[in-house]
Protein backbone atom coordinates (compact mmCIF):
# COMPACT_ATOMS: atom_id res chain seq x y z
CA UNK A 1 0.00 0.00 0.00
CA UNK A 2 1.65 3.28 -0.49
CA UNK A 3 2.43 5.90 2.35
CA UNK A 4 0.27 8.55 3.68
CA UNK A 5 1.65 11.76 1.71
CA UNK A 6 4.41 13.21 4.20
CA UNK A 7 3.37 10.89 7.15
CA UNK A 8 -0.19 12.50 6.85
CA UNK A 9 -2.44 10.38 9.94
CA UNK A 10 -5.90 9.46 8.22
CA UNK A 11 -7.35 9.80 11.77
CA UNK A 12 -7.17 13.63 10.51
CA UNK A 13 -9.98 13.17 7.54
CA UNK A 14 -12.63 13.22 10.03
CA UNK A 15 -11.47 17.57 10.33
CA UNK A 16 -9.35 18.32 7.79
CA UNK A 17 -9.27 18.53 4.17
CA UNK A 18 -6.66 14.38 2.45
CA UNK A 19 -3.64 16.83 1.58
CA UNK A 20 -3.14 14.24 -1.53
CA UNK A 21 -6.47 14.32 -3.52
CA UNK A 22 -8.38 17.00 -1.70
CA UNK A 23 -11.04 15.96 -0.77
CA UNK A 24 -12.59 17.19 2.75
CA UNK A 25 -15.54 15.16 3.90
CA UNK A 26 -15.94 17.08 7.26
CA UNK A 27 -16.93 20.61 5.54
CA UNK A 28 -20.22 18.67 3.77
CA UNK A 29 -23.22 18.64 5.31
CA UNK A 30 -23.53 15.45 7.26
CA UNK A 31 -26.71 14.42 5.45
CA UNK A 32 -24.66 14.65 2.48
CA UNK A 33 -22.45 12.04 3.41
CA UNK A 34 -24.73 8.85 2.26
CA UNK A 35 -25.41 10.39 -1.36
CA UNK A 36 -21.45 11.13 -1.78
CA UNK A 37 -20.77 7.53 -1.12
CA UNK A 38 -23.50 6.55 -3.39
CA UNK A 39 -22.01 9.19 -6.10
CA UNK A 40 -18.05 7.30 -5.11
CA UNK A 41 -19.44 4.11 -5.81
CA UNK A 42 -21.38 5.17 -8.96
CA UNK A 43 -17.93 6.42 -10.14
CA UNK A 44 -16.51 3.04 -8.98
CA UNK A 45 -18.92 1.27 -11.46
CA UNK A 46 -18.74 3.58 -14.84
CA UNK A 47 -14.34 2.88 -14.04
CA UNK A 48 -15.03 -0.49 -13.38
CA UNK A 49 -16.66 -1.36 -16.74
CA UNK A 50 -14.86 0.44 -18.79
CA UNK A 51 -11.44 -0.21 -18.31
CA UNK A 52 -9.18 -2.99 -19.48
CA UNK A 53 -9.51 -6.13 -17.53
CA UNK A 54 -5.96 -6.68 -17.77
CA UNK A 55 -5.02 -3.11 -16.28
CA UNK A 56 -7.93 -4.27 -13.55
CA UNK A 57 -5.58 -6.45 -12.32
CA UNK A 58 -2.31 -5.52 -12.86
CA UNK A 59 0.06 -4.06 -10.22
CA UNK A 60 1.02 -0.26 -11.55
CA UNK A 61 4.31 -0.20 -9.20
CA UNK A 62 5.63 -2.29 -6.28
CA UNK A 63 3.90 -1.52 -3.46
CA UNK A 64 0.59 -0.57 -4.79
CA UNK A 65 -2.47 -2.68 -4.69
CA UNK A 66 -4.13 -3.57 -8.52
CA UNK A 67 -7.62 -1.24 -8.96
CA UNK A 68 -9.10 -4.37 -8.57
CA UNK A 69 -8.13 -4.33 -5.21
CA UNK A 70 -8.36 -0.97 -4.34
CA UNK A 71 -11.87 -1.62 -5.39
CA UNK A 72 -12.46 -4.14 -2.70
CA UNK A 73 -10.60 -2.39 -0.23
CA UNK A 74 -12.89 0.83 -1.20
CA UNK A 75 -16.35 -1.78 -0.61
CA UNK A 76 -14.68 -3.35 2.68
CA UNK A 77 -14.16 0.10 3.99
CA UNK A 78 -17.94 1.35 3.69
CA UNK A 79 -18.99 -1.75 4.84
CA UNK A 80 -16.36 -1.71 7.82
CA UNK A 81 -17.06 1.83 8.76
CA UNK A 82 -21.01 1.42 8.55
CA UNK A 83 -20.63 -1.63 11.09
CA UNK A 84 -18.91 0.71 13.71
CA UNK A 85 -21.03 3.57 13.28
CA UNK A 86 -23.66 0.95 14.51
CA UNK A 87 -21.48 -0.24 17.13
CA UNK A 88 -20.49 3.22 18.38
CA UNK A 89 -24.40 4.38 18.35
CA UNK A 90 -25.42 0.68 20.25
CA UNK A 91 -21.95 0.90 22.49
CA UNK A 92 -20.01 4.19 24.69
CA UNK A 93 -16.43 4.71 23.08
CA UNK A 94 -16.12 1.31 21.91
CA UNK A 95 -12.58 -0.25 21.02
CA UNK A 96 -12.19 -1.90 17.42
CA UNK A 97 -9.51 -3.69 15.63
CA UNK A 98 -7.60 -1.89 12.25
CA UNK A 99 -8.70 -4.08 9.44
CA UNK A 100 -6.44 -6.05 7.39
CA UNK A 101 -8.41 -8.57 5.10
CA UNK A 102 -5.34 -10.64 4.82
CA UNK A 103 -2.82 -11.72 2.06
CA UNK A 104 -5.79 -14.84 0.48
CA UNK A 105 -8.29 -12.10 0.36
CA UNK A 106 -6.14 -9.90 -1.08
CA UNK A 107 -5.61 -12.32 -4.19
CA UNK A 108 -8.96 -13.29 -4.22
CA UNK A 109 -10.33 -9.55 -4.51
CA UNK A 110 -8.11 -9.40 -7.85
CA UNK A 111 -9.20 -12.72 -9.44
CA UNK A 112 -12.98 -11.06 -8.90
CA UNK A 113 -15.14 -10.06 -11.89
CA UNK A 114 -14.83 -6.43 -12.53
CA UNK A 115 -19.23 -6.53 -12.92
CA UNK A 116 -19.48 -7.96 -9.14
CA UNK A 117 -17.02 -5.80 -7.88
CA UNK A 118 -19.16 -2.37 -9.08
CA UNK A 119 -22.24 -4.26 -7.77
CA UNK A 120 -20.58 -5.01 -4.71
CA UNK A 121 -19.58 -1.40 -3.76
CA UNK A 122 -22.74 -0.28 -4.90
CA UNK A 123 -24.38 -2.47 -2.30
CA UNK A 124 -22.01 -1.19 0.33
CA UNK A 125 -22.58 2.54 -0.36
CA UNK A 126 -26.60 1.83 0.11
CA UNK A 127 -26.05 0.30 2.98
CA UNK A 128 -23.89 3.08 4.36
CA UNK A 129 -26.16 5.66 3.22
CA UNK A 130 -28.88 3.81 4.89
CA UNK A 131 -27.07 3.92 8.13
CA UNK A 132 -26.44 7.35 8.05
CA UNK A 133 -29.76 8.33 7.30
CA UNK A 134 -31.04 6.39 10.71
CA UNK A 135 -29.09 8.48 12.77
CA UNK A 136 -30.19 10.86 15.20
CA UNK A 137 -28.42 14.07 15.94
CA UNK A 138 -26.96 13.08 18.99
CA UNK A 139 -25.35 9.54 17.51
CA UNK A 140 -23.35 11.70 15.29
CA UNK A 141 -20.91 12.78 18.30
CA UNK A 142 -20.37 9.57 19.60
CA UNK A 143 -17.29 7.67 19.73
CA UNK A 144 -15.23 4.67 18.74
CA UNK A 145 -11.19 4.27 19.26
CA UNK A 146 -9.28 1.98 16.69
CA UNK A 147 -7.02 -0.10 18.31
CA UNK A 148 -7.94 1.62 21.54
CA UNK A 149 -5.59 4.89 20.44
CA UNK A 150 -7.23 6.74 17.92
CA UNK A 151 -10.38 8.68 18.30
CA UNK A 152 -13.41 8.84 16.03
CA UNK A 153 -16.46 10.16 16.15
CA UNK A 154 -20.00 8.62 14.16
CA UNK A 155 -19.07 11.94 12.14
CA UNK A 156 -15.62 10.69 11.58
CA UNK A 157 -16.22 7.45 10.55
CA UNK A 158 -18.53 8.50 8.18
CA UNK A 159 -16.08 10.72 6.85
CA UNK A 160 -13.49 8.44 6.30
CA UNK A 161 -15.91 6.35 5.22
CA UNK A 162 -16.76 8.47 2.16
CA UNK A 163 -12.89 9.45 1.81
CA UNK A 164 -11.71 5.79 1.20
CA UNK A 165 -14.52 5.38 -1.44
CA UNK A 166 -13.54 8.56 -3.10
CA UNK A 167 -9.71 8.46 -3.31
CA UNK A 168 -9.03 5.02 -3.38
CA UNK A 169 -10.70 5.31 -7.17
CA UNK A 170 -8.64 8.04 -7.74
CA UNK A 171 -5.72 5.65 -6.86
CA UNK A 172 -7.26 2.99 -9.33
CA UNK A 173 -7.69 5.04 -12.08
CA UNK A 174 -3.91 6.89 -11.62
CA UNK A 175 -5.45 10.29 -11.05
CA UNK A 176 -3.51 10.70 -7.76
CA UNK A 177 0.17 11.71 -7.89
Amino acid sequence: MKDAPEGWEWVRIQSEPCPQCGQDPARLPLGALGATAIEAAAGWSSFLESADREVLRRTPAPGVWTPLQYAHHARDMLVVFGERIELACREDDPVVPWYDPGDEEWRAYNEAEPASAAASIERAAGDFSSILAHLQQSDWSRTARRDGVDQFTVAGLACFGVHEAHHHLLDADGRLP
